[in-house]
């Protein structure tokens, strides 16, 4: 009382306009005269956010408006509730500065006074609410269990629609953990018509999930299932079915939206609930993988399958695909856990007689245990040739049967005292694992070739008067050995068809004898190809004759 401070003559101009004193306009003119009526008008929303008395904020804000409405019959002043000189697109004038600024000063006093409230009890001052911001008033109502104001301060702010739908959900999930005396239908319905706000149809991703956990937490399983029905965000439906128990249905959703990070979430969800379960880790584990096996989609079985490939323990890998009936995989990964490069001989035989007996337990797999077998046997006779001949040249670890045999017949031209024996085990090698004789025939004259081992190649090509691949694969190996005339026409001479030989002669550039062969075959195009690739005159001379020949006949 009896300041003279704009703002103070401004409150006590207010006062009298009230109580109906004609002094209240003279007051007010006498403000705006200074100047300062902007300034008095602003002090005294300032000071109104301010108050804790509510009657005192009232009579501050009645203050300001008595100020802003005053000053819009001067002209002068035209901008404080006029609105702006400065139009938006439509042509419509624009609120000002002050007048968006009282709005904003009445709102936050209506909040204000509602978190004072006693039976809220949470006094923030004005400087409190602006640092913690509006959302984090919903934030600290919610969390001291206050959701229907949140949802109303949220709705009433028009903050952004997730903080909305975060009190929403709040208020749903209070209501559901009050009412304990309505059916599952009933109160599912209620929490759906807070949480879309009484609108149908409105999109709330993640809000039914969220609704659903307090529903579980509060033991209405019933209700958190009807809600999770409309859930369509899958990121907050599969934690929500999980944490619901509803493992199969989290792994459904999973699947159907073909998200491999929540199906692998949802497997190793499931095991530490089952570990978690159970004292026994085993029966624990049984009851894992059977559900993975019997309930869970096949997308989750083959992620859990692919994961445990990556484990060094095979165990559980061999657990779940018997327990699954699939011979074929679990012989096929205890295999692959042979022949691991740290693994020597022994070992490889123990993991293969492993997968042998896993092969035998299948109604199909008769192939593949025999070829395990075979292969174990395979192993076993590489390793009595290494230890015969004191050398891991004549069977390399982790060689094929055919890299075997071309390695004995290899080491035959190095060890030449004991090459017949060398000789001896390979016939005995491709007998036991009855090895075709075209393949054995072709791998010997291959391997006696590129080592040098020319005498044997001779003598197989004369143990039968016709081999079973025929003469023309010596031919080729001589040709490409660099080898004489002589011994290349050898082969050739005993090679039946002519085209062959012809090819033969032209391979081993001995062109006169091509030629001869393509004139016997009177084959013009033959008789051109040997003049054309030829470098010698006189057999050029003796084409173009044979051409000349065939052309009359």
């Amino acid at each position: 009382m009896g300041s003279i401070e704009p703002s103070a003559m401004l409150l006590d101009a207010s006062d009298a306009f009230d109580s109906g004193s004609p002094s209240s306009d003279e007051a007010a003119r006498a403000i705006t005269k200074t100047g300062m009526l902007l300034e008095a008008i602003e002090t005294c929303m300032d000071a109104a956010t301010r108050e804790y008395n509510i009657d005192m904020q009232k009579r501050l804000l009645r203050a300001a408006s008595y100020g802003m409405h005053f000053s819009y019959k001067d002209p002068n002043r035209s901008t404080i509730m006029g609105g702006s000189t400065l139009a938006n697109e439509n042509n419509d004038f624009m609120p000002s500065n002050p007048a968006i600024k009282f709005t904003a000063t009445a709102r936050k006093l209506r909040i204000l006074n509602a978190l004072r409230d006693p039976r809220i009890g949470s006094v923030v001052t004005t400087l409190q609410y602006d640092h913690i911001t509006p959302t984090g008033v919903i934030a600290r109502l919610v969390a001291i269990n206050r959701p229907a104001l949140a949802c109303s301060i949220s709705k009433y702010l028009n903050l952004s629609n997730d903080v909305q739908l975060y009190a929403r959900c709040a208020k749903a999930a209070a209501l559901i953990s009050s009412d304990k005396f309505k059916s599952d239908a009933e109160t599912a319905e209620v929490a759906i018509k807070i949480i879309n706000d009484g609108k149908d149809g409105a999109m709330n991703n993640g809000g039914y999930a969220s609704v659903a956990l307090a529903a579980g937490k509060a033991g209405r399983p019933g209700v958190a299932n009807l809600l999770l029905m409309l859930e369509s965000s899958v990121a907050d439906k599969v934690p929500a079915l999980i944490s619901t128990g509803s493992f199969a249905d989290a792994m459904a959703v999973a699947t159907s939206a073909k998200d491999a990070e929540f199906i692998f979430f949802t497997l190793m969800e499931y095991e530490k609930f089952c570990m978690s379960s159970s004292p026994d880790a085993n029966v624990a584990q049984n009851t894992f993988l059977g559900t993975v096996i019997n309930k869970f989609t096949p997308e989750g079985f083959h992620t859990l399958r692919r994961y445990l490939e990556t484990m060094p323990d095979i165990k559980n890998l061999m657990n779940l695909l018997l327990r699954a009936q699939k011979s074929v995989e679990a012989g096929a990964a205890m295999s692959k856990k042979a022949f691991e490069p740290e693994n020597e001989t022994p070992e490889k035989l123990k993991f293969l007689a492993e997968a042998s007996r896993i092969y035998s337990l299948g109604k199909d797999t008769g192939f593949q245990k025999q070829c395990t077998d075979e292969h174990m046997d395979l192993l076993k006779d590489q390793e009595v040739l290494r230890k015969k001949y004191g050398t891991e040249e004549v069977a390399p670890i982790g060689s094929s049967l055919t890299t075997t045999v071309v390695s004995i017949i290899r080491h035959a031209a190095v060890n030449k005292r004991e090459s017949h024996k060398l000789l001896g085990d390979v016939d005995k090698l491709a007998k036991k694992f009855r090895m075709p004789e075209k393949r054995v025939w072709h791998i010997k004259v291959k391997a006696f070739a590129e080592s040098g081992q020319w005498p044997q190649l001779r003598k197989l090509g004369d143990s039968k008067a016709k081999p079973p691949i025929g003469f023309k694969p010596f031919a080729m190996a001589a040709i490409q050995g660099k080898q004489s005339d002589p011994e290349i026409m050898r082969y050739i001479d005993r090679v039946t068809i002519s085209e062959e030989r012809y090819d033969l002669f032209c391979e081993a550039k001995l062109w006169k004898r091509a030629l001869e062969e393509a004139g016997k075959l009177r084959d013009t195009r033959r008789v051109a190809n040997v003049r054309s690739s030829c470098n010698s005159a006189d057999i050029g001379q003796l084409a173009d004759d044979m051409l000349n020949r065939l052309s009359t006949m």
